[in-house]
């Protein structure tokens, strides 16, 4: 096999490992949120919409979009979902395709839309 080769094999088996890696998500939205939900007994919050809840996870209990303060960028999405509600302005929300929070498609992101 040449070098040229070699090089090449490398640098693909390099590019499929990393992303292989890399997570999955979904984007749902824009949505009105009609529901800000706390977590029972549990540091958590979820964002209930009208609107049907996306659920590449296939969680058992879809019914809202959960983060827990475990969760990295728990604070962000709070912040961003309590200031979309009180602006009456619709969200765009992130979840992973592979993980739950509470039975619910777990937060990656939310975006504030105009």
């Amino acid at each position: 096999m040449s070098r040229q080769n070699s090089l090449f094999l490398a640098v693909a088996f390099i590019l499929f490992v990393f992303t292989s890696s890399l997570k999955a998500a979904t984007t749902a939205g824009p949505l009105p949120i009609t529901t800000i939900r706390t977590g029972w007994n549990a540091d958590s919050f979820g964002i209930v919409t009208n609107q049907p809840i996306i659920n590449p996870a296939n969680c058992s209990a879809p019914d809202g979009y959960v983060s827990a303060s475990w969760d990295a960028g728990y604070k962000t999405y709070l912040s961003v979902t309590l200031t979309a509600f009180a602006m009456n302005k619709p969200v765009t929300v992130i979840v992973s395709d592979t993980e739950c929070v509470a039975n619910r498609p777990k937060i990656w992101g939310v975006y504030i839309s105009k």
